[in-house]
């Protein structure tokens, strides 16, 4: 009964643990850095469609946001983060397919754009295409340095694979990169469970 409920525990802190990493930056930043660049970022805001059709759909009316984008996206020239965002709110109302398509066509009109490129990868992890997920992460991985993340998310696709050694060597490189100790902490005991043997997947 003891060893039961320490695997649900595990289960449970590890399921925690790949939420947060979904939902935090590609890379952690330090506050001197993020502040440094809010003023920029501020000013450079008001002169993007795309940032301003973005923040409307947050808003009251987030259907006029979506239909900036459209328009955006439709344009003669389109703009490629138009189509990237309009893949991005697919996945959150659930459109997986149509999320996929807006993402294959950014990359169609902007081929080897990364955060297209990242997106459908994080797709075809959660569908269980792993060998093309691993192929995605690794290209952002190589065209950005900060999609540092997708470590982590290549370590859980060759975990899930059952490449047990690969899964450890991209736990091991993600450990520095991990926003603070509670994250180190969980990533350590993956490496101990896969180094002594035990089951993988990725329902942790």
């Amino acid at each position: 009964m003891r060893n039961r409920t320490g695997v649900i525990v595990t289960v449970v802190l590890g399921a925690a643990l790949i939420a947060f990493v979904l939902w935090m930056p590609r890379q952690p930043e330090s506050s001197a850095i993020a502040d440094s660049v809010v003023a920029a970022e501020d000013e450079a805001y008001l002169d993007d469609p795309v940032a301003v059709a973005v923040e409307k759909v947050s808003g009251a009316n987030p259907m006029e946001g979506i239909l900036e984008l459209r328009a955006l996206a439709e344009q003669d020239e389109p703009e490629v983060d138009a189509v990237v965002w309009l893949g991005v709110f697919g996945i959150q109302s659930g459109q997986l397919d149509k999320a996929r398509e807006r993402f294959s066509q950014a990359l169609t009109l902007e081929p080897g754009h990364v955060e297209a490129t990242w997106q459908l990868a994080m797709l075809d992890m959660e569908e269980g295409a792993y060998d093309r997920a691993v192929v995605g992460f690794e290209a952002c991985m190589d065209a950005d340095d900060s999609y540092t993340n997708g470590l982590f998310f290549t370590a859980r696709c060759y975990e899930a694979m059952g490449k047990t050694e690969a899964a450890v060597i991209r736990y091991q490189q993600y450990l520095p990169y991990a926003p603070d100790t509670v994250i180190s902490a969980r990533v350590l005991d993956f490496i101990t469970r896969l180094e002594s043997g035990g089951l993988s997947g990725t329902n942790e």
